[in-house]
């Protein structure tokens, strides 16, 4: 039971330790896609570009790499798989929408790397709003339920967190 234990919190310590780098695209008109299948598509027949589901992005264009290592195989086909990195945009000050997801070819993007070599990771994420609730207690012995509005964003490149008492 206790290696059960060890185990789910090795597990849980590594998978939130671990952030997503910064990739960008290394080619003019990269064609990026809502799903794998249809990126798949794309790349077979360049001309034929779906006009909702997939767009051509520029040289530089940055995002994060959300999985590095996807493969995608359409159903029935014997040849090799597409190797493709499944990302999100990157979220700019103030954002207030939720991320939205895309896959790309893995020959058209690389890691962004810092000075010492190592992935450069996103200064800010996705904003994230929650109640928080707390029970006090008064000097005659009554509970209080004291609960607060947590709003986490990113302001000027930097993640900020604000509180706001409900009651």
């Amino acid at each position: 039971m206790n290696m059960k234990i060890a185990f789910l919190a090795a597990t849980l310590v590594t998978s939130t330790a671990y952030a997503m780098p910064v990739f960008e695209t290394v080619k003019d008109d990269v064609v990026i896609c809502n799903t794998e299948a249809q990126l798949h598509e794309a790349s077979q027949a360049p001309s034929a570009l779906p006009v909702h589901s997939c767009q051509k992005v520029s040289k530089g264009f940055r995002f994060e790499a959300m999985n590095r290592n996807t493969f995608y195989s359409p159903p029935g086909s014997d040849g090799k798989p597409d190797a493709m990195i499944y990302g999100r945009f990157l979220a700019a000050d103030n954002e207030r929408a939720t991320p939205k997801y895309f896959s790309v070819m893995k020959a058209d993007v690389e890691p962004v790397l810092d000075a010492k070599g190592n992935f450069v990771e996103p200064s800010c994420d996705y904003p994230e709003s929650y109640v928080t609730s707390k029970i006090l207690s008064a000097p005659d012995g009554k509970l209080y339920l004291k609960q607060g509005k947590v709003t986490i964003k990113c302001v000027n490149g930097e993640m900020q967190q604000t509180y706001l008492p409900l009651n």
